[in-house]
């Protein structure tokens, strides 16, 4: 679950949720948050997925 504030990378502002965030329970993979800077206004969208695979 991705925390409800996050940094963004071009400019280091804060990034919100654009409307819907879940507070409880778990978000199916492939469901796209979609996140907005305070600052430069850059939107961000954050898809949930399983657990990526190191390979060691």
């Amino acid at each position: 679950m991705p925390d409800p504030e996050l940094t963004c990378v071009d400019c280091g502002g804060p990034c919100y949720p654009l409307g819907w965030f879940p507070s409880d329970g778990e978000l199916e993979p492939g469901t796209i948050l979609p996140y907005r800077c305070r600052d430069c206004l850059d939107r961000w969208d954050i898809v949930i997925g399983d657990e990526p695979e190191t390979g060691y």
